[in-house]
């Protein structure tokens, strides 16, 4: 049984204009019908926006607590976010050190670049003979 484009955005949870934009970019295929309007399969429809149970009941997601201990968080996400944010840190600091050597090691580029003779004062005639 084919759906509307009206009975399938509802099924899905997205609006029309999604699934028409869907259907025109090629990423959805929907025939239409006798009458012009798109008669979407539902397995199409599945395969392109995967249906979401909704359950808005507010005991099924609970808020995690809050809760820490020092300035350790207990909740699993918060341990997460606190050793990403300990590699984060180690990486910017290699990363700094990285760029010191290298700012270093172009220092020393540009020294052996710099001509270091000492300048022999010339005299006019060198000068315009270009001596």
């Amino acid at each position: 049984m084919a759906l509307t484009l009206n009975q399938a955005a509802k099924a899905c949870g997205r609006s029309k204009s999604t699934l028409l934009d869907a259907i025109r970019s090629g990423r959805m295929s929907a025939p239409k019908d006798d009458r012009g309007r798109y008669a979407i399969d539902p397995a199409e429809l599945h395969r392109a926006f995967p249906f979401q149970a909704i359950d808005r009941s507010a005991d099924r997601f609970p808020e995690p607590q809050s809760t820490t201990i020092g300035n350790q968080p207990t909740t699993p996400a918060g341990r997460v976010l606190e050793r990403e944010v300990e590699l984060l840190r180690e990486m910017l600091g290699k990363a700094e050190a990285n760029a010191d050597h290298w700012r270093a090691l172009a220092e020393r580029q540009q020294a052996l670049l710099e001509d270091k003779r000492p300048k022999e004062p010339r005299s006019l005639l060198q000068r315009i003979l270009g001596r």
